[in-house]
């Protein structure tokens, strides 16, 4: 009799769980195919994108450094 509470219970919860995601979901405004298609962003070329590659992969070294002075400066 316990097991059965327990499964009726487990299956209620799960049900509202069910219900409430979707609700979410229908909330969430999707972008029109409109929309997307009067998007005016430029393509970067190879060497565009190794660049950009680049000076994130600096930007990040930069960060790490920065946060293990931090981490010295406090220990």
């Amino acid at each position: 009799m316990n097991t059965i509470r327990k499964l009726a219970i487990c299956l209620g919860l799960l049900g509202m769980s069910t219900t409430l995601g979707s609700c979410a979901i229908e909330s969430i405004p999707y972008p029109k195919l409109s929309t997307i298609k009067n998007l005016k962003t430029k393509i970067l070329s190879r060497e565009e994108q190794d660049e950009v590659m680049r000076n994130l992969a600096d930007e990040q070294e930069q960060h790490q450094k920065s946060a293990i002075s931090e981490i010295e400066k406090s220990q």
